[in-house]
């Protein structure tokens, strides 16, 4: 049995956009995802994120291959902001940013506390564990 980890949008723009160093613990959660040791739920309003910084620089096509390899990815969950989340969002009584309550609120749908991204407010308002190497 795997365990259960979201993904924010600073760790798609690592594998994805022009970093010239992937962070270690991104190199070790991509080889967790790829044994099966972790299954990766990539919420849609991140891959939105990558979408819209990828097209302004010309990058498009990347996108659209790393979207096939995650649909047929046993190890990556791509959750829809659907009708679930909202009920969760309605129970939240704090928030920072939309789409980070969105993010947070995905951890919630799927039973998770571990979120990889760089943004504090994870932990401080939603009491994640956030796994960010900043």
């Amino acid at each position: 049995m795997s365990i259960k980890a979201v993904i924010d949008a600073q760790v798609l723009f690592y594998f994805h956009y022009t970093y010239s160093k992937v962070p270690k613990l991104l190199q070790i959660l991509k080889e967790d995802i790829i044994k099966g040791k972790i299954t990766a739920i990539i919420p849609i309003i991140a891959i939105s994120e990558l979408l819209w910084k990828m097209r302004k620089i010309g990058k498009i096509n990347e996108v659209k291959e790393a979207i096939k390899r995650w649909e047929i990815s046993e190890n990556i969950i791509i959750d829809n902001f659907d009708l679930d989340t909202l009920k969760l969002m309605l129970n939240n009584d704090q928030s920072h940013e939309l789409h980070d309550e969105i993010i947070a609120m995905t951890c919630k749908k799927y039973g998770t506390k571990i979120i990889y991204g760089t943004d504090i407010k994870f932990k401080e308002i939603f009491n994640l564990d956030l796994r960010t190497w900043k």
